[in-house]
Parts: structure tokens; C-alpha cells; sequence
């Protein structure tokens, strides 16, 4: 019975690989013993190469870094995140409300030395103290003030010791207690020297503000500027993201309110929200534009 090429090359993977019985072997090489195409089917089969297997780990590096540094990220992210928060809850919890003046929340204590103590209340959270030279050189005015914070109220109630306004041995010539609704101060011991006076707060954040808002406006003119070499660009973003990290700190801290008592609190406060919030803006940029970079581009 004469067989068919097809059926002999259907045939010829398995005697190449030795694999078929030897009846079938007998009929396979009597076949091709007598058909030229299929002896050379059969050659270029026994001389098939395989392609070479790819071992280049590399792009499996690449892979495995770019969702390491996301994984990173975006841990940055949440920690620099959580900082953010647990700063805001601080200061909103040891936010100072200021006391008005009593007897029995302030009160001054005077020996023979002419070391003079301030004693406080339960109520009084925190102080202020600061000095000036009288005009008529007969000692050193004090201006103070007290205040009550949530924390102290609701969690940790620990009074004030008695405090030594004059340890250098200064010569204390009055004490005003200073209100901040905009009343004048109250004098509460020695003589009365600046009479009509008002402590006034500090505008120093709204220079702060206004330096970080025009820096951003600055950045954001050069970025649109050079918006075509990718190189500034990229640079400008990041800079950017820093003065706007101020501009939310101080809102965070001060809300709508730039006037400040406790300028060096307030200061060092926002710095503390702004640096982890850059951090946690620059870790946010980063992941938002790999999500954009997977997204499909639409074709028209």
C-alpha cells in the first residue's frame, strides 16, 4: 500500500524523535528512501535549530524597581501624610486661648532680694514674657500674658511652677498684663510708666505668606515659560511644590488669621507641616504621572 506524503510527514516529528514503533520506523524509511522531498522535510528537521533562550534578567530589574520605588512612594506618601495630620492635631489641641486678666490667674510674688516670682493657676496652660528698658532708666518693664489650651483642659492638666521674672537681678519697674482683644494693658505691679499702652500682635507670618505666594507665582510664570525643555520643567515643578507647602502649612496652623502673639510657636509649627507636606506632594506628583503614563493614548 503506497502512502501518502502528508501521512509520512505527519509522521516524521515522531520518528525523528525516536518515538515511533518498528513497523512504523520500516515504513517511514522506506518512504523516504524513495521520495527526495521528504528525506529533505526530514533533514531540515533534524537541523532545526532552537531558538536561543532569552536570559537577560534585565527588564525583570526594571520591572521589579520601578514597583519597588512605587511601593516606596507611595509609603512616603502615607507616612509624610500622617506627620501632616499628627502636627495639625497638636497644634490645634496646644492652640493658646488667651486669658483675661484676674487676680487669681496671675499673681506676683515679691522678696526681700528683689527677685520677683510669678505665680499662676490651675487654669493657666502657658505664658508670654517680654521686656523693655524704661525710659527714665528706673528698671525693666514686663509686659505678660497667660492662656489656656485644650490639651491642658481635656489631658494633661499640669500646673505651672512659680516662675523668676528677674534671675539676672534686674530691677523690675512695673509688670503690665497685656490683653489681646485689643484693650490696653493692665498694670499689676510697680509704677505706672507706659500708661495707655497695647500690645499689639506681630505681622511677621503675613511677610512669610506673601514671600511664598510670589515665589510661587514666580515658579509657575517659568514654568509656563519654558514649559518645552523638560529638563526646567521638571525642576520648576518640584521647587514649586515648596512655597505651596508653606501656603497650605500656614492655613493649616493659622486659617485666615496671619496676626500672631507667639510668632516663634506659629514659625516653627508651620515649618514642621510644610516639610512633611512637600514630601508627601512630591511622592503624590510622582504616582499620579506613572497613572497617567499607564493610561491608554485615544487614536483618532
Amino acid at each position: 500500500m503506497k502512502i501518502s506524503c502528508n501521512v509520512i510527514k505527519d509522521i516524521l516529528p515522531l520518528y525523528a524523535e525516536d518515538m515511533v514503533s518498528q513497523d512504523t520506523r520500516d515504513l517511514v524509511e522506506d518512504h523516504i528512501d524513495s521520495c527526495e522531498n521528504c528525506k529533505k522535510h526530514l533533514e531540515e528537521m533534524r537541523t532545526f535549530e532552537e531558538p536561543p533562550v532569552d536570559t537577560d534578567i534585565a527588564p525583570l530589574k526594571n520591572i521589579q524597581n520601578t514597583l519597588r520605588r512605587k511601593k516606596l512612594q507611595t509609603i512616603l506618601f502615607s507616612v509624610m501624610v500622617t506627620l501632616v495630620f499628627a502636627v495639625v492635631t497638636i497644634a490645634y489641641l496646644t492652640t493658646p486661648a488667651y486669658l483675661p486678666y484676674n487676680e487669681d490667674a496671675v499673681s506676683i510674688i515679691e522678696k526681700d532680694d528683689g527677685t520677683v516670682l510669678l505665680n499662676f493657676s490651675e487654669e493657666v496652660a502657658g505664658f508670654d514674657v517680654t521686656e523693655y528698658q524704661a525710659q527714665d532708666d528706673s528698671g525693666y518693664v514686663y509686659n505678660i500674658t497667660t492662656w489656656e489650651t485644650i490639651w491642658h483642659q481635656k489631658i494633661s492638666r499640669n500646673n505651672l511652677e512659680n516662675t523668676v521674672l528677674n534671675p539676672n537681678g534686674k530691677t523690675v519697674a512695673s509688670i503690665y498684663y497685656y490683653n489681646t482683644d485689643g484693650s490696653e494693658n493692665t498694670l499689676i505691679y510697680g509704677d505706672s510708666i507706659t500708661e495707655g499702652s497695647m500690645t499689639l500682635p506681630r505681622l511677621v507670618l503675613s511677610y512669610y505668606l506673601l514671600f511664598a505666594i510670589g515665589g510661587s507665582l514666580l515658579c509657575g510664570i517659568g514654568w509656563f515659560l519654558f514649559r518645552k525643555n523638560e529638563k526646567i520643567r521638571n525642576g520648576l515643578e518640584n521647587i514649586i511644590l515648596l512655597p505651596i507647602s508653606y501656603v497650605f502649612a500656614h492655613f493649616l496652623i493659622k486659617g485666615l488669621h496671619p496676626a500672631t502673639y507667639l510668632a516663634g510657636r506659629d514659625v516653627y509649627l508651620i515649618v514642621l507641616v510644610t516639610i512633611p507636606l512637600y514630601f508627601a506632594l512630591l511622592a503624590g506628583r510622582n504616582i499620579l504621572k506613572k497613572l497617567s503614563n499607564k493610561k491608554p493614548k485615544s487614536t483618532l
